[in-house]
Parts: C-alpha cells; sequence; structure tokens
C-alpha cells in the first residue's frame, strides 16, 4: 500500500509540472546492492544484488544545476554464508533480506550543462554529459532476519535486542553518486548512474549488537534511468518556442523573434523597408553604409562618411565642420576657432599660440608662466619652486599637516604649534615628572652614586626623552651651603653627569644633553633650616627645542 501512495504521488507530481519549463519526468531500472554486518567486504556482492525500480521528477534551475526528487522501491538481502570459510561469521549463518521504499532529494551538477545551449537558451543540443548529485532522503524497511536459533526466552539477549529493534521504520539516508547521460534527442535522455546511501543506521539487517555496532550498514544502487524533457511548444519547428515566437507559423530567425528575415539584419520581412539589404533597426531594415546616420536612399554621399550640414557628404577632418567652411581642413578643430584646433585649451588657436601645447593665462598671453615643479603655483609665487606641492597656498609641502610649512617647521614629520616651532608642546604631565625629579633623584650622603630609588623617576624622563625627539635635555646639580664651595661645586656637577650617564645608557644621545653643577650658588629654600637644606640639595631637568635634528 505505501508503495502505491508513493507511486501516485510521483504521477501526480508528473502531470502537475507537464506544461512547464525545465522540467523532466522518467524512471529508474536497476540494482540495489547491500553493506553490512552480513558482508564480506566493503563494496556489495553481484550475487547479492537485488532489483530496484522508480520514478524521478528533475527541474532544471540553471543549465548546470538540477534539482531532482526520485521515488525508488527495491529489495536487500546479506547472509554470513557469502562469508570466507575463514571468517569467523561464517558458522554464525545469519541471513537476512528486506525490501525499502524510500524519496530522496538531490542537488544535481552537470559541468558542461551549458554546452546544450550553444545558441539560445531555447535550442537544444544533444551532448553526452557527466553530471554529479547529492541529497537528502527517507527510507523504510521491513527486515526479515534469521538467526539460525529460535527466538524465545533462551535466546542470547544480544539476539533479543536486535530483533527488538528491527520493526518496520523510516529511517533517513544521505544519497550521492554520479552518472553520465545520453541525449537520445531533444525531449529524451539515457543515463547510466551509481548511488551510494549512507544511513545512520546499524538494524537494517537485524544485527547490530550481534555484530559490530559501531559500524553503520548502508547500500548502493546502480542501473539505469530513462528520462523525458517537458518542452514548450515549437509549432514552425524553428527552435524558438511559442511563447517567445512573434510567428508562430513561420520559421524564423532569434535575431527578429521567431519571425523570417531573409536578410538577417534583425528586422522582421513584414517591417523591413529593406528586404533583400542588410540594414539597421532604425531606419526599417536598410543600411547606412558610411554609418553617419543618413540611410544610403537619403545621403547624397552613402559611401563617404558625412554630417547633416553638407547632407551627408565628408568633413575631412571629423570636427563637424563642413570643409567647405572650415579655415583648417585637415585638423580636426572647433567650431568656434573655424575648424582649427585649440590643442591646450587656452582659447588661442594653434595657428596664432606660439606655445600650442601649453596652456597660457589671460594675464601672461598665450604662453603659461614658469611653473618648475608643475604644482600649477608659478614660480613667481612659489616658495618651494622645484617641489610640487598642491596642499598649501605657498606651494611647498606641510609634511605633518600642522599649518605649518616643512620649510618653516622645526619638526616637519611631527605636529606641533606654532609657538614650538611647529614641535609639540610639552604634556602638562610630563613637565611634573621633571619637577618630581628635584625631589626624588637622590645620591648616597656626600657622593655623586644615584640612590636605587632615583632611577625609578629618570626612567621617565629618559622615556619622555624618546617620545619628544627635538628636544633638548639640560640637566643641572645644586647643593646646599654646608661644606666647602668648591667641593660643593665639584659635587654638583658630577651629581649632573651621574643622571646624564644613566640616561646615557637608556639610549638617549650624548647630543641631546648638556649638564652641569651651580653649587651652592643657586638656593630655593632657606639653608639655615633641614628642610631648606634639603630642596637646596637637588638636580634639576629642563626641556630645551633643539635648534636642529639629534646627531646619532
Amino acid at each position: 500500500m505505501r508503495n502505491y501512495i508513493l507511486a501516485m504521488l510521483l504521477l501526480s507530481v508528473t502531470w502537475t509540472i507537464e506544461a512547464q519549463a525545465k522540467w523532466e519526468t522518467g524512471t529508474f531500472v536497476g540494482g540495489a546492492g547491500y553493506m553490512g554486518d552480513l558482508s564480506p567486504g566493503r563494496f556489495p556482492l553481484a550475487k547479492t544484488t537485488q532489483p530496484a525500480a522508480g520514478g524521478f521528477v528533475r527541474y532544471y534551475v540553471s543549465p548546470n544545476w538540477a534539482i531532482r526528487t526520485l521515488g525508488l522501491y527495491g529489495q536487500l538481502k546479506g547472509s554470513d554464508a557469502n562469508s570466507p570459510s575463514e571468517n569467523n561469521r561464517n558458522p554464525r549463518n545469519y541471513a537476512f533480506q528486506t525490501r525499502f521504499s524510500e524519496v530522496d532529494f538531490n542537488i544535481e551538477w552537470d559541468p558542461f550543462g551549458k554546452s546544450h545551449y550553444p545558441e539560445s537558451k531555447h535550442r537544444y543540443r544533444a551532448r553526452i554529459t557527466p553530471y554529479f548529485l547529492v541529497g537528502f532522503g527517507m527510507a523504510h524497511f521491513s527486515s526479515k532476519t534469521s538467526y539460525n536459533v529460535p527466538i524465545d526466552e533462551n535466546a542470547d539477549p544480544k539476539i533479543l535486542q536486535d530483533v527488538a529493534s528491527s520493526t518496520p521504520r523510516w529511517i533517513p539516508v544521505i544519497p550521492m553518486g554520479a552518472g553520465i547521460k545520453f541525449d537520445m534527442g531533444k525531449t529524451s535522455t539515457l543515463a547510466f548512474e551509481t548511488m551510494l546511501r549512507y544511513t545512520k543506521n546499524d538494524n537494517i539487517d537485524g544485527v547490530s549488537q550481534t555484530g559490530n555496532p559501531k559500524a553503520n550498514d548502508y547500500y548502493s544502487t546502480i542501473g539505469v534511468h530513462y528520462s523525458f524533457r517537458i518542452v514548450a511548444r515549437d509549432s514552425d519547428g524553428d527552435g524558438i518556442i511559442d511563447k517567445m515566437d512573434r510567428c508562430k507559423l513561420l520559421a524564423g530567425v532569434v535575431t527578429a523573434r521567431g519571425c523570417p528575415d531573409q536578410d538577417s539584419d534583425g528586422v522582421e520581412d513584414a517591417e523591413d523597408i529593406c528586404p533583400e539589404i542588410p540594414g539597421l533597426p532604425e531606419f526599417s531594415g536598410c543600411p547606412d553604409t558610411d554609418c553617419d546616420g543618413f540611410m544610403d536612399s537619403e545621403d547624397k554621399c552613402p559611401f563617404d562618411f558625412g554630417f547633416e550640414d553638407t547632407g551627408g557628404c565628408p568633413d575631412g577632418d571629423n570636427d563637424c565642420v563642413p570643409d567647405s567652411a572650415d579655415v583648417c581642413p585637415t585638423e580636426a578643430g572647433l567650431a568656434q576657432f573655424l575648424g582649427c584646433p585649440d590643442s591646450d585649451g587656452d582659447n588661442y588657436p594653434d595657428k596664432d599660440d606660439p606655445c600650442p601645447f601649453d596652456a597660457g593665462m589671460p594675464e601672461y598671453g598665450p604662453c603659461p608662466p614658469p611653473d618648475t615643479d608643475c604644482d600649477g603655483l608659478i614660480d613667481k609665487y612659489d616658495r618651494c619652486p622645484e617641489i610640487a606641492d598642491t596642499t598649501t597656498t605657498s606651494g611647498c609641502p606641510d609634511t605633518d599637516k600642522d599649518g605649518l610649512i616643512d620649510l618653516d617647521d622645526r619638526c616637519p614629520k611631527e605636529a606641533g604649534v606654532l609657538a614650538r616651532g611647529g614641535c609639540p608642546e610639552v604634556k602638562k604631565e610630563d613637565l611634573m615628572i621633571l619637577i618630581r625629579a628635584q625631589k626624588e633623584v637622590r645620591f648616597k650622603t656626600g657622593s655623586a652614586v644615584l640612590l636605587p630609588s632615583s632611577k625609578k623617576i629618570l626612567d621617565l624622563i629618559a622615556d619622555m626623552m624618546t617620545r619628544y625627539p627635538f628636544y633638548q635635555m639640560t640637566i643641572v646639580g645644586h647643593m646646599d651651603s654646608q661644606g666647602k664651595d668648591a667641593a660643593n661645586m665639584i659635587l654638583s656637577k658630577k651629581r649632573a653627569q651621574a643622571c646624564r650617564d644613566y640616561l646615557l645608557g637608556k639610549k638617549i644621545l650624548v647630543s641631546r644633553m648638556e649638564h652641569d653643577g651651580k653649587g651652592e650658588t643657586q638656593p630655593i629654600a632657606d639653608n639655615k633650616t633641614a628642610k631648606g637644606r634639603v630642596l637646596n640639595r637637588r638636580v634639576t631637568f629642563d626641556l630645551v627645542l633643539l635648534e636642529a635634528a639629534p646627531k646619532k
């Protein structure tokens, strides 16, 4: 009953689509082979191959791609008796057979499908082409398995489990395969096809727990397809379907939309004023031999390109100025200059222009003023006459786009401020580092040896100098009034030098640093108090803009 319903469903679909284009319907006849626990190898045996048949409907989305629905009915069988005698399954002597029904949907690819339509999408040419397909389907199995033992409560539990799992049911399958088509004409095709069906089921044969439950069963088909192509009506047999044919009962050509066109110019004979001479549609099928926009019957010079002003006769330089009125008849020009050219477009015709290929300016005459770098700014007003630049009014580049041209910019590659000569302003947080350094840079008492705690702030200063490459650092050591003046002066210089040497170790160029000592000559607090003397014992760091790029 199930197979009868399947067949009726396919037949109803076929009748429904009979009037549609791009459709095919057909039948399949062949065999089905099983692979699983009761199969000796990975391929089905010829002697266990069982008959299979079905019907299908195919819809062509494009010449290369199609969607196919297949209904299939067949049988499968397998037996341990087919295994070699040395195989330990042979004494088991299990066997099974089943009927199956399958419905699947496939995507079909014909890599040479376009070769069927070399001239027109409505004119089919018979070919031999391969095709490949893959899809998804559902299959129903009714397995009957012989375990060679009575099936009762004394049977092996694994057998009882397999018996319980092998009841008739639908399972999903993944079909994939390939074939080759032989077109027998415009409407019929014979194809040889083989397909493999993968399943997620190990109980098609009724043997799972008693066999290898980790390996699923699968099956394949091989056979012949015969398909009938449902094509639209072509009453006059000219290869153009009636739906697209303006002359359904008269054989014609594609260019004339199916109507007769004896001169093959795309204008059907019924509308062609010159039916025996190829012409153009805009001239109702009559020719325009010289392609000047005048059909030959109205052209005074049908074999020479011409213009309306001369009745279709030639204009030697093709400048739309008739030769009879052209002062320069051998040079294409402009009407405003009586047919003479103005090559540089400066409104001076070439014959009167001493610089015909260099545009002049109204205030300078027909020749241009000098512009050495060709940036559109004449040398008279160009501060960089040999460097082309159009981004500034001075003709000079402004690489960092800070509003100060490179010529005047002390930091031409870093955006800065005018007050700093185009160099970037030092940020407030960085200036605070320099102020902190006066308190945080400390030395061992009476020496120029930096305390370890001083290195943290010096590292911040080194990082800051890296971020401000166009600034120079002035390092000055100061002392309190304790001790001799000369000794304080020497120690203050050594302490400034110790800071410089530390920064040298951080890859700061020596050319970017100056150091000195002022001894006790520049106190900032009262030396009479201990707190004041601590403030006076300091090293100051100041950033000064470099006069030129630092030397490495």
